[in-house]
């Protein structure tokens, strides 16, 4: 092969490999130099995001235990309630016996017909 062929492309091919080289290499700086940006600018989103996660957990724990408290408060007022309720019925029943019992008594029987009968004549003389 003869080098006075090939010469005058010898200039045009190393001016075209420099060329190539040398975009690859500002290519491969630029697109490094890019993904580092990225890189930050999601590292940032990523911690923002964190952040608000964290936020919405203490929130949601907050709201959780505002939640039970209020559960327990209602839990001790049906208790409240349905121990008035059971003494209200203890107390009804006792009081109904006791008057029942008394009735039921000849003694107060008599007293009350006779407390009767003077209310009457009280009645009729006004």
């Amino acid at each position: 092969m003869d080098l006075s062929i090939i010469a005058p492309y010898i200039v045009s091919i190393i001016a075209a490999i420099i060329s190539g080289i040398s975009s690859y290499l500002v290519a491969h700086n630029k697109s490094a130099s890019e993904i580092r940006t990225l890189k930050e600018a999601n590292e940032h989103e990523i911690e923002k995001l964190m952040k608000q996660h964290e936020v919405d957990l203490d929130n949601l724990k907050e709201t959780h235990k505002l939640e039970m408290e209020k559960l327990e408060a209602e839990h001790r007022y049906s208790l409240k309630l349905a121990n008035s309720n059971a003494q209200n019925e203890m107390t009804k029943q006792l009081m109904g016996s006791l008057v029942g019992n008394l009735m039921a008594a000849p003694q107060m029987q008599d007293l009350f017909a006779s407390a009767l009968a003077d209310s009457i004549k009280k009645g009729k003389q006004v």
